[in-house]
């Protein structure tokens, strides 16, 4: 993550409409068909993906981390390979694997997390975190009937790049649309790993000064736009069924985020400004994580029942969006 700045393109949410939800799930037997997540597992991921990946100053690490997320998306039996787009003259690669589905013609689901990180940070968090859960999906996912394909993409440069960021969600999402790739909804992983149970130790955007937001940094934040209202219900409610004891905050931002900027710092604002629905799942990133950006942000900061908690309820918000019942405009 960075901080610097039906699927029609534009919205016109305003504040009145822009809802904040807190729950903590209510106790459910219904979950996804695999199970739970393993924190084992997903540290082991932060582990091999732990240190500087840049593509300026640490080229041969990116380039690693590129081939250990193919790698390990081909060892859950799905085909998985490179796909190129041009920044600044040069050529990089996004990562990207498909769950076939019973029907091509159905819309389309991804789930995305980017790769790379910042100079001079090992980037446990930011964002080793978010690729250890969305390899942890894929695991799930490799067994798991669907009625729509669903693509899961590892990207690239989604850091600042001088004045620019979001390089290869913005190529992806841009050529979706000119192939005319229909996606009923994105889920973009972003930072899933901290927590801090301490009062005060969450902050919130300025401008939502006035919503009630939990101030222990322990929850998972949802976000999404005006064209992601759908999937936005969605997530909330198959999380509530599938990990009740995850707390989940919902923000719904008005004109693609741009009101509220800190809402575009992830690939997410790739796909609304492709006219995609999409939500950016996170923890919140420097307005909790104060290791951010840092050299500290190491595996050991980590909260791994956390980051499985999240994992499970992205896997079973997957599943059902992408089943034979999910209708889009319901």
């Amino acid at each position: 993550m960075n901080a610097d700045p039906d699927t029609g393109a534009g919205d016109d949410d305003g504040y009145n409409e822009v809802p904040v939800v807190i729950f903590r799930g209510i106790m459910s037997t219904s979950s996804h068909p695999l199970g739970t997540a393993e924190p084992e597992r997903l540290r082991a991921h932060v582990a091999a993906l732990e240190g500087e990946r840049h593509p300026v100053s640490s080229p041969g690490a990116l380039d690693a981390a590129a081939q250990y997320v193919e790698r390990e998306l081909r060892a859950v039996g799905l085909k998985a390979g490179r796909r190129p787009f041009v920044f600044g003259g040069s050529s990089h690669d996004n990562v990207v694997a498909t769950k076939p589905g019973a029907d091509a013609g159905r819309p389309r689901v991804l789930v995305g997390a980017h790769f790379d990180t910042v100079r001079g940070t090992p980037g446990a968090d930011d964002n080793a975190s978010g690729v250890a859960a969305l390899l942890e999906v894929a695991r799930f996912l490799s067994g798991v009937p669907l009625a729509t394909d669903v693509d899961l993409v590892g990207f690239n440069l989604e850091e600042p790049q001088g004045i620019t960021y979001r390089a290869g969600s913005r190529a992806f999402a841009k050529e979706a649309r000119r192939r005319r790739v229909r996606y009923v909804g994105a889920f973009i992983l972003e930072m899933l790993g901290y927590t801090d149970p301490r009062r005060g130790s969450q902050s919130i955007p300025p401008l939502l000064f006035w919503k009630r937001v939990p101030r222990e940094g322990t929850f998972l934040a949802a976000t999404g736009h005006g064209g992601s209202a759908r999937l936005l219900r969605t997530f909330v409610a198959t999380a509530r069924e599938a990990v009740p004891a995850l707390a989940v905050v919902t923000f719904r931002t008005p004109l693609r985020g741009w009101l509220v900027p800190d809402t575009r710092l992830s690939d997410n604002a790739s796909f609304w400004d492709a006219g995609y629905p999409a939500l950016m799942l996170t923890d919140t990133a420097y307005l909790r994580n104060p290791h951010y950006h840092r050299a500290s942000d190491r595996l050991d900061t980590l909260d791994f029942e956390f980051l499985a908690q999240a994992t499970d309820a992205v896997a079973a918000a997957v599943i059902r969006v992408a089943g034979p019942n999910y209708r889009p405009t319901a």
